[in-house]
């Protein structure tokens, strides 16, 4: 067994939850889309420079608070072993060895120690321009995890599919790449599928994404935490399903 082998959650959907909800969030002003929608246009530090103060009032300061919010209100009822406060967050600025490019979307993931965010399967919240995004993701840097994850797709397909259909079903898109960080000829797929697609054998990447538009966002408001939690449950038999392959390989 690998020794930085993460632990698999016991918990399983219905999630237990307050109720109400306890929340702080409550949604990310204008301000904070309208900027990185700036950024989106003009991808550089310079820009973010500009931009900095108000990407923090109106989009880092409020994920902070849904992402306490998620902590507090599906993490902790459901004994989930997730590191909730260090490092989930990505950064704006790209990490391109000096050439000043910035991203203009802000994610975060929590993850099972002694992994890292980027080094562990990524369930992931992403705030943009124009939407919100969840998602599974997981790649070439969760070493001892992504290959047996992949074998496992491969090895049992009935499963797999029933797994990603339902999902797809929901109005999330599959897709893989021949590359962890580059998405060129990257695949997408929105129907579902009746068999697994050909090269995701030799897969570098797997995503499942679902993203909401700005006007369902805005509407959402604080409610945007309840629905993280929905988007959890469904994709948790897959995260499951993946985080389990490490195990069940050595059983095999």
């Amino acid at each position: 067994m690998p020794p930085d082998l993460p632990p698999v959650p016991d918990a399983a959907p219905p999630f237990v939850t307050p109720e109400p909800l306890a929340l702080r969030f409550d949604g990310f002003p204008a301000e904070g889309l309208e900027a990185l929608e700036r950024l989106r246009a003009e991808p550089h530090i310079g820009r973010y420079r500009e931009e900095k103060e108000v990407i923090k009032r109106a989009i880092t300061e409020p994920f902070k608070l849904y992402r306490d919010d998620l902590a507090l209100n599906w993490v902790i009822p459901n004994g989930i072993p997730f590191e909730t406060e260090k490092n989930v967050f990505s950064r704006i600025l790209k990490n391109d060895f000096g050439a000043g490019g910035s991203h203009s979307h802000l994610w975060m993931s929590f993850y099972r120690l002694p992994r890292k965010r980027l080094t562990d399967i990524q369930l992931s919240h992403a705030v943009h321009p124009d939407a919100f995004r969840w998602g599974l993701y997981i790649g070439d840097y969760a070493r001892g995890l992504f290959g047996p994850a992949r074998q496992r797709l491969m090895d049992e397909p009935s499963d797999a599919l029933a797994i990603l259909n339902g999902l797809i079903e929901r109005g999330y898109r599959f897709s893989f790449a021949p590359h962890v960080t580059k998405p060129e000829g990257r695949p997408e797929f929105s129907e579902p599928l009746a068999a697994l697609p050909d090269g995701l054998e030799r897969a570098k990447g797997i995503w499942i994404m679902r993203r909401i538009g700005r006007e369902e966002m805005d509407a959402l408001g604080p409610r945007l935490v309840a629905r993280a939690i929905e988007e959890q449950a469904a994709l948790w038999p897959l995260y499951r399903f993946l985080a389990e392959a490490p195990l069940a390989g050595m059983e095999g």
